[in-house]
C-alpha cells in the first residue's frame, strides 16, 4: 500500500457523517429482471436484464462482488481494490472521484456502475449523463446494513444465490461471536485512524462492541475535540482519551505496520493502561475500513485478541473463515520433492496463523501443524518446510528427522515464534524412550534443545502402529532436528501403551528439557554449515514524515478506501 495513498483515505470517514443507513433488500425475492431499486440519490434505477459487465468505483463494492462469486462480471475497479486476486487483470478506473474515473468508466461502457456512498453525486451525474446505469449505495452504519448491502448487490447483478449464501454465513458468524462474548468483561477500547476515531452510528463502533470491547469514543463525554457529540467519525481529544484510560488501542494497517500503542503528542498516551501493557492490535485495512463481507474477519481478529479464551473454545472451530475465497486465508501443498509449501494470503494481523499439513505416508516423523505467531503486519507470505539434511545428532542421541523452514515475503523479525506439532511413528523408535524425544534448533555452531511436550498418543489398536504427537516452539528459520536419547539397558520397552500428556501448551524456548523427562545434553556442537538466515520479505512500512505531509493533502483526497 502506497503510504501517501493510504493517508489520503483518512477523510473518507468524514464523508459518511449524516448519511442514512442502507435500505434493507428483500432476500427472499427471486433474482429476476427487470428490477428497480431506489438508490442514495433518490433515483429509481432500473435494470432490464442481468448485467454482463460491471464497474465498481470503490473497493467495498469490488470486495462484495468478489465475495458473492460475481467477480468475473467486473471489468473495472478503483485503484484501491488492487488487493483482490485478479484485480490486475481488470481495468483500473482511478481512485473514484476524478475526471479520469469518469472518462475510463465511460470508455468501458459497462451495463452497470456500482458506486459506494463515498462517490460524489457529481461523478454519478456525469456517468448518467453519458448514458450509463449507476446505482449509488447509501452509507452502511451498522453490521446489519452491510449484510443487507451484500444481498442488494446480488439482486442488482443477478447473483442472488451467492449473495444470500454469503449474507447468511455472515449472520451465522455474527451470532456465534455474539454468543461467545455474551457476559464477558469488556475492556475499554480506543480506535484511531489518522487522528480520527469512530463513535455511535458507525460500523467500526459495532465491530468493537461485537468483538466484546467497550468503545470509549461512543460513551465518553467531551471526547470529540471539536465539541460535537460522539456520533460518526471525529477527531478525539487526546486528554479525554487518557482520562478514559483504554486498555487496548485498535489500529489500521493503512497507518501502522506494528501493533504498538502510539505515544501520542507529547507522549500523552503513555499514561494509558494500553501503553503501559503494550496492548495494541493492527487490523487489516481491507477488512476494518470497508463495509463489505470481510468486516467479519476484522471482528474475528479483534475478539481473538480481546478474548482469546472465548475465541479458542467457542468460536474457532465453529466459524469457517473465508469460506468462499480459495485465494484468501491459508493453503498447504505438498510438492514433488517432498517439501510442503505453506501460503497465507490477506489474512490480516492475527495472533496466530495456523497451517494444517497433509499427512506424509510411511514417515518416521511428520509435521502435522505449524502455528506462526506474527510480531508485525504481514498479511501475505509463504513458508517452505523441507525434510532431510546432513545433520549429525547431539551426543548420546539418535536423529529421527531433520527439518528446515524458510520464508518468502516475510522477514524473520516479522515472526515472534513458530509452534510445530510433530507426529512420530512409534514403531520406528527401535527401543528409544518416547519421553526423551526432543526438537533441537541450530544456532549455527551447536544444537540447542527446545522444550518439547508430548501432547497426545493415538492408537489404532495395534501398539506397534501408535502415533506419538509432540509440540515444540522455536524462533527464526534455523535448521531443526528431532532426536531421541540412545536406548540403554534400563530404557522401557517402546511398544508399551502410551499415556497422553495432560497439557498441550507450548512454552518458550528452553536450553534443557523438563525435569520430568530423561535429561538431554545441553547445547551440542552441530555438524551443519547452515546458519540462521535473515530472509528478505515484503513486510510493509510507512514513513512518518511522508504520512505527515500527506495529511495536508487530505482535504482533496480521493475517498477511495470505502
Amino acid at each position: 500500500m502506497n503510504t501517501i495513498r493510504a493517508v489520503l483515505v483518512a477523510c473518507v470517514v468524514v464523508a459518511t457523517l449524516g448519511s442514512p443507513g442502507v435500505g434493507a433488500a428483500t432476500a427472499a425475492e427471486d433474482c429476476t429482471f427487470p428490477i428497480t431499486r431506489t438508490d442514495a440519490t433518490g433515483t429509481d434505477v432500473t435494470l432490464s436484464a442481468d448485467p454482463d459487465e460491471v464497474v465498481t468505483l470503490n473497493p467495498s463494492a469490488a470486495q462484495t462482488m468478489y465475495e458473492i462469486d460475481a467477480w468475473d462480471d467486473v471489468v473495472g475497479v478503483s485503484s484501491f481494490a488492487d488487493y483482490l486476486p485478479g484485480a490486475d487483470e481488470k481495468t483500473t478506473v482511478g481512485s473514484g472521484n476524478t475526471d479520469a474515473t469518469v472518462e475510463r468508466t465511460i470508455a468501458l461502457d459497462p451495463d452497470l456502475v456500482l458506486a459506494p456512498n463515498t462517490i460524489d453525486d457529481s461523478v454519478v451525474s456525469q456517468l448518467r449523463a453519458a448514458g450509463l446505469t449507476v446505482y449509488k449505495f447509501e452509507a452502511a452504519e451498522t453490521l446489519d446494513d452491510i449484510v443487507e448491502k451484500t444481498r442488494l448487490t446480488g439482486e442488482l447483478v443477478g447473483a442472488c444465490e451467492g449473495a444470500d449464501s454469503r449474507a447468511d454465513e455472515m449472520e451465522r458468524q455474527l451470532d456465534v461471536i455474539e454468543g461467545a462474548v455474551d457476559g464477558v468483561d469488556r475492556p475499554k477500547v480506543f480506535y484511531t485512524f489518522f487522528g480520527f476515531t469512530a463513535g455511535d452510528g458507525t460500523f467500526v463502533h459495532e465491530v468493537i462492541e461485537t468483538a466484546g470491547g467497550d468503545n470509549i469514543a461512543a460513551d465518553t463525554a467531551d471526547i470529540n475535540a471539536s465539541g460535537g457529540d460522539t456520533s460518526g467519525y471525529f477527531v478525539a481529544s487526546s486528554e479525554i482519551v487518557v482520562a478514559a484510560d483504554p486498555a487496548w488501542f485498535v489500529l489500521s494497517s493503512d497507518e501502522y505496520d506494528r501493533a504498538t500503542v502510539p505515544s501520542g503528542a507529547g507522549g500523552v498516551y503513555e499514561e494509558t493502561t494500553a501503553y503501559r501493557e503494550g496492548n495494541a492490535v493492527v487490523l487489516d485495512a481491507n477488512d476494518i475500513s470497508q463495509p463489505a463481507p470481510r468486516i467479519v474477519d476484522a471482528i474475528l481478529d479483534l475478539v481473538q485478541v480481546l478474548h482469546p479464551e472465548a475465541y479458542e473454545t467457542e468460536i474457532e472451530d465453529r466459524v469457517e473463515r473465508d469460506s468462499l475465497d480459495s485465494d484468501r486465508g491459508t493453503t498447504t501443498e505438498r510438492l514433488a520433492d517432498g517439501s510442503v509449501d505453506l501460503r497465507a494470503s490477506n489474512v490480516g494481523r492475527s495472533d496466530r496463523v495456523r497451517f494444517d499439513l497433509p499427512a506424509r505416508a510411511n514417515a518416521t516423523v511428520d509435521v502435522r501443524r505449524v502455528n506462526v505467531t506474527l510480531s508485525t503486519v504481514n498479511p501475505t507470505f509463504e513458508l517452505r518446510l523441507a525434510y532431510g539434511g546432513n545433520h549429525t545428532a547431539p551426543n548420546g542421541t539418535r536423529a529421527l528427522e531433520s527439518l528446515r523452514l524458510s520464508g518468502n515475503g516475510i522477514f524473520t523479525g516479522d515472526i515472534d515464534h513458530l509452534t510445530l506439532r510433530l507426529a512420530v511413528n512409534r514403531s520406528r523408535l527401535d527401543g528409544a524412550d518416547p519421553d526423551t524425544i526432543t526438537l533441537y534448533r541450530s544456532n549455527g555452531t551447536a544444537w540447542v534443545p527446545l522444550q518439547t511436550t508430548r501432547v497426545n498418543a493415538t492408537s489404532n489398536g495395534t501398539a506397534a502402529n501408535d502415533t506419538l504427537v509432540y509440540e515444540a516452539r522455536t524462533t527464526g528459520f534455523s535448521p531443526l532436528l528431532l532426536a531421541a536419547a540412545e536406548p540403554t539397558a534400563s530404557t522401557p520397552v517402546t511398544n508399551a501403551t502410551a499415556t497422553p500428556a495432560a497439557t498441550a501448551t507450548a512454552t518458550p524456548t528452553a536450553v534443557s528439557t523438563s525435569a520430568s523427562r530423561t535429561p538431554t545434553p545441553a547445547a551440542t556442537a552441530a555438524t551443519t554449515t547452515d546458519s540462521p538466515p535473515s530472509t528478505p520479505g515484503n513486510a510493509p512500512g510507512f514513513g512518518a514524515l511522508v504520512a505527515a505531509l500527506a495529511i495536508l493533502l487530505a482535504t482533496t483526497a480521493a475517498r477511495g478506501r470505502r
